[in-house]
């Protein structure tokens, strides 16, 4: 395929025929001289702009079109896509105006590049409200939020450019705003890289508490993002009130355990290292006898949109906090764990109301948490996550009953 020829002896015309490469590699049917193109125009349009780091602003585009070539897990990703990567920023930032990318691009593109801008802006505005925000996003059509999520990865990939205070507010947006939307779209290596960050520029530019060790339980209901409202509104409340209900009857009070923390769809409870063993032998048993009442006792015909069914991760490690919540690694290999794919479908063949997850280091004393450990019988199966280029093993436990 014959480059432009506007290209030649351009200053960018190493980064733009890199890049080429880089997409007929990813996707070999992509139409390269369409993408050649929109770097052709990007770099004309950002010519002299540098980013903090001093690099050619045009790095920042060609990476977020490079992140997107290389996801295999969003269906949606196109030509228009890649080409909207790649000018995501020059109706905003430069002369180029919405009608010439029109004319150029066409309106697929255009109207990509409309969305993201507006989203850019959605996000800077002083009285920002993060649940808006999510709720913005997340009703954004599938390959906005996938030029969104890219735009951002690499933002957090030279965050440290950035002035402290700038840095500390994007990474608590990463983890209040871009998690959730990664876990809906299903984008888990974006999802696994943007949190890895968000936690690093947290430890990194703020004074800590010093971390504390905790046993990490959380928590999430089946399908819940399926429910309607008011149903999924009920799910939530019963959970809290379960689970809370099963803590109490262990002897484990609020002096015991942290307030829980909403995750959405379920919840996150960090327990003092102490009460690993009534967590294990008295809690669970008795939170899988109150589910099981729970769903026996709903009223027919709707009984069955509104069971609880609830999946269930026990991990153990250091856990920092600061004024806007809990974060770290053990955090991140505890999600990751409750989210696999292996463990979703897991419940979903499951007779019983919940499953657990136990991690290989969910004890105090290091001991791992294989089936020998599970306090009432069940079947196991082993599973694995990735944080940060480490790899975290567990054990999925169904119950096949409750003591």
């Amino acid at each position: 395929m014959n480059g432009s020829a506007a290209l030649a002896g351009a200053p960018w015309d190493g980064l733009v025929a890199e890049f080429r490469k880089v997409i007929l590699k990813m996707r070999p049917r992509a139409d390269a001289e369409l993408i050649e193109r929109a770097c052709d125009v990007a770099a004309r349009c950002h010519e002299g702009q540098l980013r903090r780091s001093g690099d050619p602003y045009i790095t920042h585009p060609v990476a977020v079109a490079t992140i997107l070539a290389g996801l295999d897990d969003v269906a949606e990703l196109d030509d228009q896509t890649l080409c909207a990567a790649v000018l995501h920023d020059t109706v905003e930032d430069t002369p180029y105006t919405m009608a010439a990318l029109r004319r150029e691009f066409g309106a697929r593109t255009a109207a990509i590049v409309a969305e993201v801008t507006a989203l850019d802006r959605l996000g800077r505005r002083p009285a920002r409200n993060p649940a808006q925000v999510l709720t913005t996003i997340t009703s954004a059509d599938t390959r906005v939020v996938a030029v969104k999520l890219a735009d951002r990865l690499h933002n957090m990939q030279t965050l440290q450019f950035l002035p402290q205070a700038t840095q500390l507010r994007k990474a608590r947006e990463v983890l209040d705003t871009y998690l959730p939307v990664a876990q809906q779209l299903s984008m888990h290596t974006v999802r696994s890289e943007l949190q890895a960050l968000a936690c690093a520029a947290l430890i990194r530019n703020q004074p800590l508490r010093p971390p504390r060790r905790r046993v990490i339980v959380a928590l999430d209901i089946e399908s819940s993002t399926s429910r309607p409202d008011p149903v999924k509104a009920e799910l939530r409340t019963m959970l809290y009130e379960l689970f809370d209900a099963a803590l109490r009857s262990a002897g484990i009070g609020a002096r015991r355990r942290s307030r829980f923390t909403d995750r959405g769809d379920g919840l996150l409870a960090l327990i003092d290292p102490a009460n690993q063993a009534r967590l294990v032998n008295l809690v669970l048993p008795a939170f899988g006898q109150l589910l099981t009442s729970y769903n026996a006792n709903l009223p027919h015909p709707d009984g069955r949109n509104r069971q609880l069914r609830v999946r269930v991760v026990i991990h153990a490690g250091n856990v920092h906090d600061d004024d806007n919540g809990y974060f770290g690694e053990a955090l991140d290999a505890a999600f990751r764990l409750l989210d696999a794919p292996l463990v979703k479908a897991a419940l979903r063949e499951a007779h019983g109301p919940f499953l657990l997850v136990g991690s290989a280091n969910a004890d105090d004393s290091g001991a791992p948490y294989g089936p020998d450990r599970v306090g009432y019988t069940a079947s196991h199966r082993p599973i694995t996550a990735e944080v940060a280029g480490r790899q975290y093993r567990g054990w999925i436990h169904i119950p096949t009953e409750t003591a």
